[in-house]
């Protein structure tokens, strides 16, 4: 007959990770990244949750062209930091619990 595994043992690391991976979000949330459009003239900056925290306008870039250009380049900013959050927080997550996302 095949032995049981052992549950309290399975829920007490359950926990571990759990507790870990509460600590990595607390300290996401005080990480912060910049990002930037193409052109550097936007600039963004999230927290490593990826919410955004900043954003820095020209008051040339608000005064020229077409919205949709300045559109593109909020974008491209918030994008740039937000995966360099996402990077971040995901290198850290596979060295505290290997085998993630594997």
């Amino acid at each position: 007959m095949p032995e049981l595994p052992d549950f309290d043992a399975m829920l007490s690391e359950l926990k571990e990770k759990q507790n870990i991976m509460h600590a990595l979000r607390e300290a996401a949330a005080v990480r912060a990244y910049t990002g930037s459009s193409t052109d550097r003239a936007v600039v963004a900056r999230v927290n490593g949750l990826g919410v955004l925290q900043d954003l820095s306008i020209p008051d040339a870039e608000l005064r020229s062209g077409h919205p949709s250009a300045l559109e593109g380049k909020i974008l491209d900013a918030i994008t740039s930091a937000r995966a360099q959050a996402t990077d971040d927080s995901n290198a850290k997550l596979i060295e505290v619990l290997p085998g993630f996302g594997s």
